[in-house]
């Protein structure tokens, strides 16, 4: 097949939906399909001039930058001559200057919200967005994928004249690639930690991530969090750092580190929290259940789900945080866990539903 997918960033930025598009465009890619990926140049300005590069065995077209693509965008995309366009993540430029084009593109449609961000804080604008203009958007899509059961009842809830083209289909999980991984006994070393004696988040800081939630429940506890992921907002990040000191909560800020240590300290940590509001999927807490520790969240993203599973315990306060916490709760049955997650999430089953998916539009 000859797939198109569009992207808001693309590697080498690293992190959230253009993440998830590198993993399923290698994937699609490396099983003899044509992948393009169309995206922007943002602090890569020396890619500016390149056309159609060919970049890990996928074409690479660098389309405009931030919020402001080429004018011709959508004619890149139609020129492609694909059978299925893929269009990945919702309020973003590369979704938004489509939307209007996409029945002058002749390809199968597929889209991705990776959750309704912006609805969980209101307002008129989010409220005139999803209530007017997203449901006519939608409707111009063959097929509409949500990650998680819960983004399906919001979605049929929010756009009832689209049910019918709804289906689950999470985002794929690398499972292989963490089994690979050895661990790394001198990470605690490195970063002067002890085994089972710190806490652990993974994830860029910004304020949906609610970093005060977890601290709240830490108040006064003499052992570290340990904080992994880039700081795109520098202003909530010392938010976070006052919030500590007024909690009398010691925190290490790792900044992004590499696969191995991170896997490595996710496994020695005594517990892997998150208070976030907003997850469009959590694949970091698919990764922490699966590494035999115990997940402590606030109910977003894929949380009902791991719950379910046994690998998550939702907290909706910071007070039954401190409870959990205080309880020393761990996986009951890790083995049997790791193949649940594997069952529902791995990158081969998930790829291989992709494919069908696309195979039955065209």
């Amino acid at each position: 097949m000859n797939i198109a997918q569009t992207s808001h960033h693309y590697y080498p930025h690293s992190g959230g939906t253009e993440t998830v598009v590198k993993t399923v465009v290698d994937a699609l890619a490396l099983r003899n399909n044509t992948v393009h990926v169309f995206s922007d140049y943002e602090d890569l300005k020396q890619l500016k001039d390149e056309k159609n590069i060919l970049y890990h065995g996928i074409r690479l077209k660098r389309v405009g930058k931030f919020r402001f693509p080429a004018s011709g965008y959508w004619k890149e995309i139609e020129d492609s001559d694909c059978d299925i366009l893929h269009v990945q993540g919702q309020r973003v430029w590369s979704s938004d200057y489509l939307y209007t084009h996409l029945n002058r593109i002749k390809s199968k449609k597929v889209f991705t919200a990776h959750g309704y961000y912006q609805l969980i804080y209101g307002g008129m604008i989010n409220r005139l967005y999803y209530g007017r203009f997203m449901p006519s958007f939608l409707n111009k899509f063959d097929k509409i994928i949500c990650l998680t059961d819960v983004e399906k009842r919001i979605s049929e809830r929010m756009f009832p004249k689209i049910t019918n083209k709804i289906t689950v289909l999470p985002n794929p999980v690398d499972f292989k690639r963490m089994d690979e991984i050895s661990l790394d006994r001198g990470v605690l070393e490195k970063y002067n930690l002890v085994e089972k004696n710190f806490f652990i988040h993974a994830g860029g800081l910004q304020r949906n991530k609610n970093i005060e939630f977890i601290l709240e429940a830490m108040k006064g506890l003499k052992i570290p969090l340990v904080l992994c992921g880039n700081i795109p907002d520098t202003n909530y990040f010392e938010e976070i750092k006052l919030k500590a000191t007024q909690m009398k909560v010691e925190i290490r800020v790792l900044g992004s580190i590499n696969e191995d240590e991170l896997f490595s300290l996710i496994r020695k940590a005594r517990f892997y929290l998150s208070g976030s509001i907003f997850e469009g999927f959590g694949i970091s807490m698919v990764q922490a259940s699966y590494l035999g520790t115990m997940v402590i969240a606030n109910n977003a993203g894929i949380a009902t789900e791991l719950q379910e599973m046994g690998g998550l315990k939702i907290a909706n306060s910071p007070e039954q945080m401190r409870k959990i916490i205080d309880s020393e709760m761990k996986i009951e049955d890790h083995e049997q866990l790791k193949e649940s997650l594997k069952k529902r999430f791995s990158k081969d089953e998930i790829i291989d539903r992709l494919i069908k998916l696309y195979g039955e539009l065209i």
